[in-house]
């Protein structure tokens, strides 16, 4: 009796309906990932169902964001419910990595030129801006005249600017500026290259939003009222960038939060919760369970501000899952906490 499915489809025609090679497959089958609906006893021949066509192009997708077979395994055989948390959990992991690679790749730059020139491009452009004013250092910063190597400048600068010597207008002045050009850029270039330009442009937005908010406490850093407002106008590019370029559930909680905790400080709460609890409902689709408590958290803190009584007895329990999620955020919570008198 021939135990033969009624359509099926060969190897071959499998790999070219999927994306997937035959190689792959025979490897998939081997580990349990993609089974063949049924195997010819006589020739050996694969075959695989219509059906087994959108696991199969589900498991393309997977492999093309470099996800390892043991998650997809873990993916393809969780229920249908389960599945977007479990992929956004696995991007939650990569874009953290790269976070930490990208910073180990700007400081292996500054070393090579450290090396070269005895100091940083970044460190000659903010010694530039410190001697002679800001716009002495954004003429520096123009003279890169390739615009990817520009964007990382502008970056880099604001950032010597703010850690090495804690000049935070100087670190405002540079990062307009780069924003200014990348974005004029961006207006005349092709599509792919004007994305990328944009991106860098809310990189920078992203980094001054943080830069001037005051919740961080940092030594030695004095965020005036034209800092603070800098810094706000920052935030809202920051997110208007993120959602016009779709950067996705994690970049867009991100910018929400921070446009949360400066219009927190501002004074302006009831429309920080809105935006917190935008934080956390896009946090929970990329299922990034710390970004969720801490956007819950700060949530609450803006409930203590407007005089919530029972908002103290759910900070402390936000704050005790927060712990065992992610140390920095409590401490982040914490001090925000003191600088604004909660």
């Amino acid at each position: 009796m021939d135990s033969r499915p009624g359509q099926t489809h060969t190897i071959g025609e499998f790999a070219r309906r999927t994306g997937l090679s035959e190689r792959a497959l025979r490897l998939y089958e081997g580990r349990g990932l993609l089974v063949p609906a049924f195997v010819d006893p006589d020739t050996g021949y694969r075959h695989y169902t219509e059906e087994q066509i959108a696991v199969g192009l589900y498991v393309a997708m997977l492999r093309s964001i470099e996800m390892p077979l043991a998650d997809i395994q873990r993916v393809i055989e969780a229920p249908v419910t389960e599945r977007a948390d479990l992929v956004a959990q696995y991007w939650y992991g990569v874009e953290r990595a790269l976070d930490g690679r990208r910073h180990t790749v700007r400081r292996l730059r500054s070393l090579a030129e450290e090396e070269e020139y005895g100091m940083s491009h970044a460190e000659a452009v903010v010694l530039e801006g410190r001697e002679h004013g800001a716009f002495a250092a954004i003429a520096a910063l123009a003279v890169v005249q390739e615009l990817g190597q520009a964007a990382e400048a502008y970056s880099q600068s604001m950032k010597t600017a703010y850690w090495e010597e804690k000049d935070l207008p100087l670190a405002v002045a540079i990062a307009y500026a780069g924003v200014g050009r990348l974005l004029g850029a961006a207006d005349v270039s092709p599509d792919e290259e004007a994305y990328e330009l944009r991106s860098s442009a809310k990189a920078l937005m992203y980094d001054l939003a943080s830069f001037s908010w005051p919740g961080w406490d940092e030594p030695d850093i004095e965020i005036g009222p034209s800092d603070a407002a800098a810094g706000l106008a920052a935030a809202k590019s920051n997110l208007a960038l993120a959602v016009q370029l779709e950067k996705g559930d994690l970049a867009t909680s991100r910018a929400h939060w921070m446009l949360g905790v400066h219009l927190l400080t501002s004074g302006d709460v009831s429309v920080a919760r809105q935006e917190f609890a935008q934080a956390r409902k896009l946090a929970e689709r990329a299922g990034a369970a710390a970004e969720v408590e801490l956007s819950t958290a700060f949530d609450l803190l803006a409930a203590l501000a407007t005089g919530d009584t029972d908002a103290e007895e759910k900070l402390s329990a936000s704050m005790l899952r927060l712990s065992q999620l992610d140390e920095f955020f409590v401490g982040q919570v914490e001090t925000a906490r003191t600088v604004l008198g909660l």
